[in-house]
């Protein structure tokens, strides 16, 4: 009886020492922050623009079914922009506004000019990643104009909420391709490492789109544009395609859809996609298929006479969703011509993009470095080796696999109607 009072005596104590929730803030205390945009200011270093979550505005009803004498729906949002030195002073400066704290709990998306980016935003992302309300699971892009342009006119048709717009509209990239993997988390990573450097979406407003596209014939492919040049009408006003190219924390280049959905097989990042090429039977047809990746691509760097050379082996399973053409290619030759079709232009792609960053760009985006650090055995001998500056003097070689498992079944319908 006696050691059960002592444990009981104990274990109250114990609770008095046990600290509290002494920092909390009601949800109605604060100003939820959805999309964060970066830009070069004019009077200090930074122009930040803030969008905040109006409550009553996303509740469905809005102001009109709370009693507003003008019947009207409150708007979702509201975007502010403070010239500032820093983002934390610029949060600092929306309380002269705000009757509610800024909190960055709730944010979605963090939206970098392209004219800021190519300055270096190094400085900019390490103040957020200390902060402690910050979430590496932000999205970061880069916008191909002014960053607060893009924040004030863009406009959702589908939904309501800015924060799930972004989730669902730059969370697609598994299985679309035409975007990188884009959170922060994974961008700083990369950041600190000199084996692999960063990569950010592409996003911008819809422009007009190019007068001189290509030719039917040579459209083998959606995905050779870049964001805001796609041919569409309606929607929603801004456009996500193609990637932004760093080296260490600058933008040096952009890839459009096509080459970014390269870049997502060759780091795995692909689950499927679907992707159009012209009949090799009948090209002025094309031919729709499902890509997914059959196993990571197996990457192999060696060095020979201080020259490294890369060797790239794709695995790809595919499956044939239709054939405008409506050849059979069920039989094991037609079979035979669409793989090896496929795999040589996989491959003249891969090595066409390659050569692009190492001559435009020289960025290793693709991680060939982690497997170059197999080379040497100590640190020092990785610094003198310089993988950031051999890249651009690598060899390389690509073996693509596809293997069309699938190919569904064709019924010939006859032109009167009957079967």
């Amino acid at each position: 009886m006696k050691r059960k009072f002592c444990l009981f005596s104990f274990i109250l104590i114990c609770l008095l020492f046990q600290t509290g929730c002494w920092g909390f803030r009601e949800v109605d205390e604060e100003a939820f922050i959805m999309i964060l945009g970066l830009d070069k200011g004019k009077e200090n270093l930074l122009a930040l623009t803030v969008q905040i979550a109006v409550p009553r505005g996303m509740g469905g009803g809005g102001m009109g079914q709370g009693g507003s004498a003008a019947g009207e729906q409150a708007k979702p949002t509201m975007t502010i922009t403070v010239e500032c030195r820093s983002i934390l002073a610029g949060l600092n400066m929306l309380n002269a506004t705000l009757e509610r704290k800024p909190s960055l709990a709730h944010l979605k998306v963090i939206v970098v000019s392209e004219e800021l980016a190519r300055q270096g935003i190094n400085a900019y992302l390490t103040q957020l990643l200390r902060y402690f309300e910050f979430r590496r699971s932000t999205f970061l892009v880069v916008s191909r104009g002014p960053a607060q342009k893009l924040i004030r006119q863009f406009q959702p048709v589908m939904e309501n909420n800015p924060a799930k717009f972004a989730e669902l509209f730059m969370g697609r990239q598994r299985y679309v391709g035409f975007i990188p993997f884009g959170q922060i988390h994974h961008f700083y990573n990369d950041l600190k490492l000199i084996t692999v450097q960063p990569v950010a979406m592409l996003v911008s407003l819809k422009e007009k789109p190019p007068e001189n596209l290509p030719a039917k014939e040579e459209q083998s492919s959606e995905g050779q544009f870049y964001a805001g040049q796609l041919p569409l009408k309606g929607g929603n006003n801004i456009e996500l395609m193609g990637t932004a190219v760093f080296y260490q924390d600058r933008m040096v280049g952009v890839l459009n859809g096509e080459e970014t959905l390269i870049l997502n097989l060759l780091r795995g990042w692909l689950k499927q996609t679907l992707l159009t090429i012209p009949d090799p039977a009948n090209p002025k047809y094309s031919i729709s298929l499902r890509i997914k990746m059959e196993r990571k691509p197996r990457l192999k760097v060696t060095l020979n006479q201080d020259r490294p050379k890369i060797y790239v082996r794709m695995f790809l399973d595919g499956e044939i969703v239709s054939a405008q053409s409506r050849i059979n290619y069920g039989s094991p030759a037609k079979l035979s011509l669409l793989e090896g079709e496929l795999n040589k232009l996989l491959a003249e792609k891969t090595q066409n993009l390659i050569s692009k960053t190492q001559d435009e760009m020289q960025a290793d985006i693709f991680g060939f470095g982690n497997k170059a650090r197999r080379l040497v055995v100590t640190w020092p001998q990785w610094q003198k080796l310089n993988w950031p500056e051999l890249y651009p003097q690598a060899q390389t070689s690509i073996t693509v696999k596809i293997h069309l498992r699938r190919f569904g079944l064709l019924r010939n319908i006859n032109p009167t109607g009957a079967p």
